[in-house]
Order: structure tokens, then C-alpha cells, then sequence
């Protein structure tokens, strides 16, 4: 009984306390490496690093996203991977992207010839505790030096 008024006050604190829950800070990304290359399709691991400014900790269970490169549709996103996050701390969405390299091969030359290309990612991230979940926006831009993915291992 105790576990249950303790799981649900922290419920109650999460999603209706004075400090409104703050969305996830993008901090990084890391360990970006080819995972297969096919014909077809391409899947590429790399990790998002975010910052909690939260003062409660939660978990991450579901993350999507399509992720475009100069505005040309790269793939889409995913990690069903369940992540716990501390509170005021960093951490790491592990991300597969499944690209579709016939559109890739149409539109590579413009980020072959530029030095800097445009990542943009929009998609959700489902966050929670105790269970009780809550989507909420991922939204990313930013501009990156062009550089050659190594095949993983």
C-alpha cells in the first residue's frame, strides 16, 4: 500500500508539479559508425546525448524520428531501447536509421560537393514513470562537417 501512494504521488509530482516538466536539452551525438550497407537499404547506429534539467529522474522507451540531410529525406530513426534517465543528468538514445539508398544515391552529390550539410530531425519521445507515459516533441537542427562513416566491426 505504501508502494503504491509513493508510486502514485511521484505520477502526480511528474506530470502536475509547479515546475512543469522541461523537454530533454540535445547536447551531442556519438558513436556514429555503419551498421550494414545494402543495395537498398543502409542502417546507421549513432547516439543522441541529451541533458535532463528535470529534478525528477524518468525513462525513455520509445524514440522515432525522420531525419533529413540539405532537406533530402535521409531515414527514419528509431530505438526501442528502455533508457533510465537520472535527474540533472546526461544521457544517450541509441538510434538505428534505416535509409533508403535510392533516394540517398539521387540526391548524394549535393553533400559531396559542400563541405557542411544541414541534419534535421523531427519525431517524438515517449517519457515516463511508473509506467505512465507521455510523448513529447524531438526536434533538432544543426550544421556538421561532412566526414566518412567507417563500417562498424
Amino acid at each position: 500500500m505504501l508502494r503504491t501512494f509513493s508510486l502514485l504521488l511521484l505520477l502526480v509530482l511528474f506530470f502536475c508539479s509547479c515546475n512543469p516538466f522541461k523537454i530533454p536539452e540535445y547536447k551531442d551525438f556519438q558513436n556514429l559508425r555503419l551498421e550494414s550497407i545494402g543495395l537498398n537499404e543502409t542502417t546507421v547506429y549513432m547516439e543522441l546525448v541529451y541533458n535532463n534539467p528535470n529534478r525528477l529522474g524518468f525513462q525513455v522507451n520509445h524514440t522515432e524520428a525522420d531525419v533529413y540531410v540539405d532537406d533530402v529525406y535521409l531515414g527514419r530513426a528509431y530505438s526501442d531501447t528502455l533508457i533510465k534517465v537520472a535527474r540533472k543528468a546526461d544521457f544517450a538514445i541509441p538510434l538505428r536509421i534505416k535509409t533508403d539508398m535510392k533516394n540517398l544515391f539521387k540526391n548524394a552529390w549535393s553533400a559531396i560537393s559542400s563541405r557542411q550539410v544541414t541534419i534535421r530531425a523531427n519525431g517524438t519521445i515517449r517519457a515516463g514513470v511508473g509506467g505512465l507515459f507521455k510523448t513529447i516533441p524531438l526536434a533538432y537542427e544543426g550544421k556538421h562537417e561532412l566526414g566518412i562513416l567507417e563500417p562498424a566491426p
